[in-house]
């Protein structure tokens, strides 16, 4: 079975466990004797299935504990309870026992509870065999329901990542810039560091796409969106806000090296032309306004955006092709 195991108990309770369960020995596995080092084991290692000794009252607690945490709700529990119930009970008492300890194993957060006595000389070899189909039933359970996780886990994450991205320049689109820019303005202030905005805007992109078709505006966006990936730094951050409108966020950066960092872009886009085929270049200009985070500007970033639009305004009506900081 390809899974991994973690069984939390005592040594011997986990040795027997490996022994008596055909094919577990074999499995991805890590024992722990208490509730404290599952804990740190599980820092660094994550299972598909843990198994608990049910006779130590810490690991109850423990198995609340970790279906409260939402990276690790996912691995299957089970209680495995060995202790033998007195001969003088009835089948009737066995059966209210088992139903009560299974219920309360269930509010726990545990998936499953299972009586696994220890196997005596007395045990027949059918009651033995019973035991280990129902333990291996429940790891076959649980390995098909981790793998069917895992599985959707990776498709929501590839949903998440096209939801995030513009399609037409590969860039992060207006949702992803949406989400980063409050996330970036939390670290700013909890690092104490500069964080600046650059909003460019392609000078009379209207007139490309009028004088060319929307094909080659699109060629000159995509190419428009490469050029500005290939000049960023690590800390530097493109999106595409919306049409020919593009945002780029700067961490660690002052309102001087703001500004130097816009004019670099703007001399990138004016100094060389967009080569959209062997019979047309063209000569393009970005305007671009640029503001740095104010102390008292808001935690989700719409101050610092506005500041950034206005001044790309006042860069477009006064001619263009130019940057304008504040």
């Amino acid at each position: 079975m390809n899974a991994s195991v973690l069984i939390v108990g005592e040594s011997e309770f986990s040795e027997r466990l490996c022994e008596q369960v055909r094919g577990l020995a074999a499995m991805t596995s890590w024992q722990a004797e208490s509730a404290a080092a599952a804990f740190k084991l599980l820092e660094s290692e994550t299972p598909d299935i843990i198994m608990l000794q049910a006779n130590v009252s810490s690991n109850w607690e423990f198995c609340r504990t970790l279906k409260q945490q939402r990276h690790l709700m996912w691995c299957y529990c089970i209680l495995l309870d060995e202790r033998l119930c007195p001969d003088e009970h009835t089948s009737t008492e066995i059966l209210l026992r088992q139903t009560g300890l299974t219920t309360t194993a269930i509010e726990t957060g545990a998936d499953a509870y299972l009586w696994l006595p220890k196997i005596a000389e007395s045990t027949s070899a059918a009651s033995a065999e019973h035991l280990n189909r129902l333990l291996q039933a429940h790891i076959r359970a649980a390995t098909r329901r981790n793998q069917a996780y895992r599985e959707l886990s990776q498709a929501n994450d590839l949903l998440s990542a096209i939801a995030l991205v513009d399609p037409l320049t590969q860039l992060g689109n207006r949702r992803a810039f949406d989400w980063e820019m409050p996330r970036q303005i939390q670290v700013t202030r909890e690092q104490n560091h500069p964080l600046s905005l650059l909003v460019l805007d392609i000078d009379f992109f209207k007139q490309v796409n009028d004088a060319h078709g929307h094909l080659v505006g699109d060629q000159v966006l995509r190419m428009f969106a490469e050029r500005l990936r290939h000049h960023m730094r690590f800390y530097e951050t493109p999106f595409r806000y919306g049409g020919e409108e593009f945002v780029v966020i700067l961490q660690n950066t002052s309102f001087e090296e703001a500004e130097q960092v816009a004019e670099r872009l703007r001399r990138l886009i004016d100094n060389a032309p967009f080569v959209v085929s062997q019979r047309l270049d063209l000569s393009l200009t970005v305007s671009i306004g640029a503001a740095t985070l104010d102390i008292g500007d808001d935690s989700k970033g719409e101050d610092l955006i506005r500041r950034a639009d206005s001044n790309l305004l006042k860069a477009k009506n006064t001619g263009r092709n130019r940057v304008i900081i504040s």
